[in-house]
């Protein structure tokens, strides 16, 4: 799995995606940034597996338009630190997903460098939101606090 770079910024990232095209997409952009993919998973049960066999939570968990999976990995593992990558910036979505405990929701396709932006801040303790949803997530944060 990991190409020989050096990690530099000593963060491992899991991906889901149930596309392997794309997902494979993810991965490669992830190491070439300096990232170590621990594992990658076409779908939830499988990343718990992969989870529990490796006994280490990734530092963040990039997942593709599953909201289910996101929801069973933040039940079982509420520290982690999930990434939504999705096309759905409909505000019922996105609050769903904050409910559930996200840390970050990019939109796909808006911007490339996006999720290694997002990647990074998730990796620092921070929440992460692309602009066309930063709206929605304000105001969520806004009634919870």
């Amino acid at each position: 799995m990991n190409t020989g770079k050096d990690n530099k910024n000593n963060v491992y990232v899991a991906v889901i995606d149930d596309n392997p095209k794309l997902r494979d997409m993810s991965v490669k952009q992830l190491e070439n940034s300096g990232y170590t993919v621990l594992f990658q998973s076409g779908y939830g049960q499988d990343a718990l597996q992969k989870i529990k066999e490796g006994g280490k939570l990734p530092d963040v968990c990039l997942i593709e338009e599953d909201f289910a999976t996101a929801k069973l990995l933040l039940e079982k593992y509420p520290d982690l630190k999930v990434l939504i990558s999705s096309t759905d910036d409909n505000e019922e979505s996105v609050t769903s997903m904050l409910k559930a405990g996200v840390s970050g929701y990019i939109l796909k396709f808006a911007d490339p460098d996006g999720m290694l932006t997002a990647v990074k801040a998730l990796s620092e303790n921070k929440k992460y939101f692309s602009m066309g949803i930063r709206g929605v997530a304000m105001e969520y944060f806004k009634s919870q606090s």
